[in-house]
């Protein structure tokens, strides 16, 4: 099936198959569409649309990805638009947007897309906190942890699967995901002030994946330290590049982004699709 794709996908989706990341059987092909989901890691159901050519026409593309969702029994999936700042997918990407409505997908979050560049300056720790790598810490415990982090989170993903599927469900899926990016081991680190732990960060060979703190700890700066802590382990590994993502309307942590140096380069409008 990986054929019917033209490249670079087709070799992306050999590499993620090698990955345990994508089957098969999760892709699709109808005249000039193309469809394939992906799963985070291996074991994982999939939960997203990842590769995704709609091709000219957006009805054909449509019943594609209902044909794709029926076959596979998926009962959620998720699906990125990225574009530009200034840009909207139902004027720049109409067709793909046709498609996904049409397939029952709903546009409900809009992220902002952030990108720190070497050359720019590094966010400064300021030493408040010590570091413990979250392998080294006992799973329970960094489970515990996520689940406080989820209370009163501003995060619309957090938000959704803390309420149809409970915080404890949520806290498990985002640690196996965490643990599961490429990454060094010692990356994924929890901060603490004394004895108590403040909120982690996880950075990945790319991006910072994920970053929180404990409701107790909120509005005292600490995002700050852990963001420029993530921040820094990936630029002293070499990366001339690190991406980020976050709600527009999670205002607090789109600021702690602006503060470290990040800049806005885009926009990613997520649409979702659910059986119910």
């Amino acid at each position: 099936m990986f054929d019917e794709f033209p490249e670079p996908a087709r070799s992306q989706l050999a590499a993620a198959f090698d990955e345990g990341r994508t089957r098969p059987e999760w892709c699709f092909a109808e005249g000039r569409a193309r469809l394939a989901f992906w799963a985070p890691f291996a074991g994982a159901d999939p939960v997203i649309v990842w590769q995704f050519d709609p091709g000219p026409d957006p009805a054909a593309a449509a019943e594609l990805l209902r044909r794709g969702l029926r076959t596979t029994g998926l009962d959620k999936i998720m699906y990125d638009i990225s574009l530009a700042p200034g840009l909207t997918p139902v004027v720049d990407r109409a067709v793909e947007h046709e498609a996904l409505t049409a397939a029952g997908f709903v546009m409900e979050v809009e992220r902002l897309t952030l990108e720190w560049a070497a050359g720019t300056d590094l966010p400064e720790d300021p030493g408040r906190l010590t570091y413990r790598p979250a392998r080294e810490m006992r799973p329970d415990d960094v489970l515990a942890l996520l689940m406080r982090i989820s209370e009163g989170s501003l995060d619309h993903d957090t938000q959704v699967e803390v309420a149809t599927a409970g915080a404890a469900h949520e806290a498990r899926w985002m640690y196996d995901d965490l643990l599961n990016r490429r990454a060094k081991p010692g990356w994924f680190v929890v901060g603490h002030l004394g004895d108590s732990p403040v909120g982690l960060v996880a950075p990945d060979d790319h991006s910072i994946a994920y970053i929180g703190v404990v409701p107790e700890h909120r509005g005292q700066g600490y995002v700050d330290d852990l963001l420029a802590h993530g921040t820094r382990t990936l630029a002293e590994a070499g990366l001339q590049r690190i991406v980020a993502g976050t709600d527009v309307g999670n205002t607090p942590t789109a600021n702690a982004f602006l503060r470290a140096g990040y800049s806005e380069v885009g926009r990613l409008f997520r649409y979702y699709w659910r059986a119910s």
